[in-house]
């Protein structure tokens, strides 16, 4: 069954159920935007800047996850910095291990050669994914330790952390 998640494109919190979309001014579900971010049409904080929204994100992640104070924030600035609050455009994420699509050399390539609409260049070659008997679990097994050593968290939280986040990925529904 797949879940049709979104990320708030001001905090990058998942948004899976109604109750997490803030609202427009007519009161209908925002498509972009948190109910922390965003009522009635309107960011709640709108004077925030990119470093007091990463102070914040990163004080939860570091609490959640054990990963020293510096390095939290460190990385919730940059996930922030490819959500279209940030960056004045909405920034496309690899469907399957979520690296940010920013630049054309970021994209794989269909098996004509054109670019893919939804993978990077990591996981996605000639129009087959490049590892394509990875399941969810191998992908954590892969890439947590990678996680904990660049946040200098324990693995164990590492592990959860990348489950989550893959599990919001279309690859892995």
């Amino acid at each position: 069954m797949k879940n049709n998640a979104k990320t708030c494109q001001s905090c990058g919190m998942p948004m899976t159920k109604p109750e997490d979309f803030g609202t427009e001014a007519d009161g209908s579900s925002s498509v972009e935007y948190c109910m922390y971010c965003y009522q009635n049409g309107s960011f709640t904080e709108p004077d925030i800047t990119m470093e007091e929204m990463a102070e914040k994100g990163g004080a939860i992640m570091s609490q959640m996850f054990e990963i020293p104070a510096e390095k939290a924030v460190g990385f919730a600035k940059e996930q922030l910095s490819c959500l279209k609050r940030w960056a004045g455009r909405e920034i496309k994420t690899c469907k399957s291990c979520g690296m940010p699509l920013a630049r054309d050399e970021d994209y794989g390539t269909e098996e004509n050669g054109s670019k893919s609409s939804k993978y990077c260049i990591y996981c996605y070659k000639d129009g087959k994914f490049i590892e394509p008997d990875l399941t969810k679990e191998e992908a954590v097994e892969k890439y947590a330790p990678m996680m904990a050593e660049h946040l200098g968290m324990p693995l164990e939280k590492a592990k959860m952390m990348v489950n989550s986040y893959l599990s919001s990925l279309p690859r892995w529904q």
